[in-house]
C-alpha cells in the first residue's frame, strides 16, 4: 500500500472547516489526539500498521463529512490523480488566518427606509387629520341634575 496515501492538508482542511480541536475530533472518533495530529502531519509511529492509519482517516473523514451511498466519505482525504471523475468532493484552499470582517449594526437597508416612511405617514395622520376632528366635535348639552 501507498505509504502516501492520506492527505493531510485535507485532513486540517476538514477539522478546521467543521471548526473542531483536535481534541473534539479525537473524541467523536475513538482515537488519540496524537493520532489526530499525526494524520494532519503526516507523521509516522502513532498506528500500528499502515493500513490502520488509513481506516483512522477514513473514520475521521466519515464521521465529519457523512457517507456518500457506496459508503466513502463524502469529502476526499485520500491524494488520488484521478479527481476529475467526481468520486469524492474536494475541499478549496482557504487561509486559516484572516478573521471575518465585522458586520454594520444597522446597515441602510430598504426596508428601513419603507418603516420610517409608514412610521411618518401614519404620525401625520394622527397630527394632521385625527386631533382636529376630535376637537372640532361639538361638545354634549351638559346635563341637568
Amino acid at each position: 500500500m501507498n505509504a502516501h496515501l492520506i492527505d493531510p492538508q485535507a485532513m486540517l482542511r476538514l477539522r478546521v472547516l467543521c471548526k473542531l480541536d483536535h481534541a473534539r475530533v479525537a473524541r467523536l472518533c475513538g482515537l488519540s489526539e496524537a493520532q489526530v495530529r499525526e494524520l494532519e502531519a503526516d507523521g509516522h509511529g502513532q498506528f500500528t500498521s499502515q493500513q490502520a492509519k488509513v481506516q483512522a482517516a477514513l473514520k475521521i473523514a466519515c464521521t465529519l463529512s457523512g457517507t456518500q451511498a457506496n459508503g466513502m466519505p463524502v469529502i476526499n482525504v485520500f491524494r488520488s490523480r484521478a479527481v476529475g471523475d467526481g468520486a469524492g468532493l474536494q475541499i478549496p484552499h482557504f487561509k486559516i488566518e484572516a478573521a471575518p470582517a465585522p458586520k454594520t449594526k444597522f446597515p441602510d437597508s430598504p426596508e428601513f427606509f419603507k418603516l420610517l416612511l409608514i412610521f411618518v405617514v401614519l404620525v401625520f395622520l394622527l397630527v394632521a387629520v385625527a386631533m382636529p376632528l376630535l376637537y372640532t366635535l361639538p361638545s354634549p348639552p351638559p346635563k341637568l341634575s
